[in-house]
C-alpha cells in the first residue's frame, strides 16, 4: 500500500513538498532511565529547539523527521509548535526502541493489546492530541536481536502492510541490518520501504553497499561527530557508496538528540551542518544531484512510496 504522500504534525502534504529531508532527528526527547548520563541525551527546552529548526530552515531546509518513539520523551504537542513557528514540515514516530529504552509494560501487554495501541496512533492520535505518525519505529540491540525486540519487529511488519507507514529502524552501533531485513522480508515486507538508520556507525562500507543492494536505503546519520577532519570517514564511505552504484539507496542526517550536538543548546556543529560545511566536503568527490539524491529523493521516496 504506497500512500505518495507524508503525513506530518499538521497532516498529509504531496511529496513534492517535503524538500530537503533530514530522516533521523531529535528536537524534543528525553530517554525514560534514571541514569545521569542521559541527562546530555535529554532535549526539553522548546524554545532552543525551535531555534535549532530554524537555522535548519535557514540554510534550505524543508523537513525533519522526529525519531523519538514510545518511552522517549518524545513531545508531539511541541513538534507542531516547533513545526508551526519555523515553517519546516516535522514528521514523527510511533513504534518502539531497542530492548534497553522500552516501555516498561510492553511484556505485559499481548500482541493484540500492542497492535491496537499502534494502530490507534496511526488512525487517531498520539498521547491525547490528533497528531498522526509519518514512520513506524523499531530497534535492536548491539549484535543482537531479543525475542522482545523481535516481537516489536513482527508487530511494525504487521501494522506496515497494513497501513503502509514507512519503517525506519535502529541499528545499534551500524550492527544487525542484515537481521533485521530478513526477519522483515520473512514478514513479506519489502525492503524498499525499510529505512535502516546508523550504519555508518559500523565503519564497514562493504557492509553498507550489501545492505543497500538488497534494495533498502541506509541512513548515514552519525555526521558531525568528526570535525577535526571534517567528518573525512563519512565522505569516503559515501563517496565509496556512488562508486558502487548505491547512492540511490542513502540518506543523510545528523541524529542529533544531544545537548552536545546543538548550537541552541551551546553544543555543535547543529541541524546546519550538513546543507554546509558537510555538503561543502561532498561536492569534491561527487556532483550536486547525488547530494540532492540523499536529502531530497531518496527521503521523499521513503515517507512516501514514490
Amino acid at each position: 500500500m504506497k500512500q505518495h504522500r507524508a503525513m506530518t504534525v499538521d497532516g498529509w502534504i504531496d511529496g513534492e513538498q517535503l524538500g530537503i529531508t533530514y530522516v533521523h532527528e531529535h528536537l524534543m526527547v528525553k530517554p525514560q532511565l534514571d541514569d545521569p548520563k542521559y541527562l546530555e541525551y535529554t532535549l526539553q527546552d522548546e524554545g532552543a529547539s525551535a531555534r535549532e529548526t530554524e537555522s535548519f530552515r535557514a540554510v534550505g531546509g524543508q523537513t525533519l523527521v522526529e525519531m523519538s518513539p514510545l518511552n522517549y520523551g518524545r513531545n508531539v504537542a511541541a513538534y507542531r509548535r516547533i513545526a508551526r513557528s519555523t515553517g519546516v514540515h516535522v514528521i514523527c514516530c510511533t513504534g518502539f526502541h531497542k530492548q534497553q529504552f522500552m516501555p516498561p509494560w510492553f511484556g505485559e501487554k499481548s500482541d493484540a493489546e500492542l497492535y491496537d495501541l499502534l494502530m490507534d496512533e496511526i488512525r487517531n492520535g498520539m498521547d491525547g492530541t490528533d497528531i498522526r505518525p509519518g514512520v513506524i519505529k523499531f530497534g535492536t540491540s548491539l549484535n543482537q536481536i531479543t525475542p522482545d525486540e523481535e516481537r516489536a519487529i513482527r508487530l511494525v511488519a504487521r501494522v506496515h502492510l497494513e497501513t503502509g507507514i514507512p519503517i525506519s529502524t535502529h541499528c545499534d552501533q551500524g550492527t544487525m541490518g542484515l537481521e533485521q531485513l530478513s526477519l522483515l522480508e520473512k514478514l513479506k515486507v519489502d525492503p524498499a520501504d525499510v529505512l535502516l538508520c546508523h550504519i555508518d556507525s559500523a565503519r564497514n562500507t562493504q557492509y553498507a553497499i550489501e545492505l543497500c543492494r538488497t534494495g533498502a536505503t541506509i541512513c548515514i546519520d552519525h555526521v558531525g561527530r568528526e570535525l577535526a577532519d571534517r567528518d573525512a570517514a563519512r565522505v569516503k564511505m559515501i563517496s565509496d557508496l556512488l562508486e558502487a552504484g548505491c547512492i540511490d539507496h542513502v540518506a543523510l542526517s545528523g541524529d542529533m538528540g544531544k545537548v552536545n550536538y546543538l548550537p541552541a543548546y551551546g553544543g555543535q556543529p547543529g541541524f546546519a551542518y550538513i546543507l554546509t560545511q558537510f555538503k561543502k566536503e561532498l561536492l569534491r568527490v561527487m556532483a550536486e544531484e547525488d547530494f540532492y539524491r540523499m536529502v531530497v529523493q531518496n527521503p521523499r521516496r521513503i515517507l512516501c512510496g514514490a
